[in-house]
């Protein structure tokens, strides 16, 4: 058992291995949620991006009035 320590009459143990593997595995997990946002995010931009893409596609092939003809 680890000796508390003093400090203006409060006592704090040391933190025990577990504790310090706890904070690890919520730093972890943290870590995992934030790069899934940020594949997720990516994923997102991504598929807007073709969605775009294929609209430009579609109303340059249906404009009425073709490209480069300056009317």
């Amino acid at each position: 058992m680890h000796e508390g320590v003093s400090t203006g009459g409060l006592y704090h143990r040391a933190p025990v291995g577990s504790d310090v593997v706890e904070g690890r595995g919520n730093a972890v997990k943290k870590l995992l949620l934030f790069a899934l946002a940020a594949i997720g995010g990516l994923l997102v931009y991504r598929q807007i991006q073709a969605d775009r893409a294929e609209q430009d596609l579609w109303t340059e092939a249906t404009d009425s009035v073709p490209a480069g003809t300056g009317v």
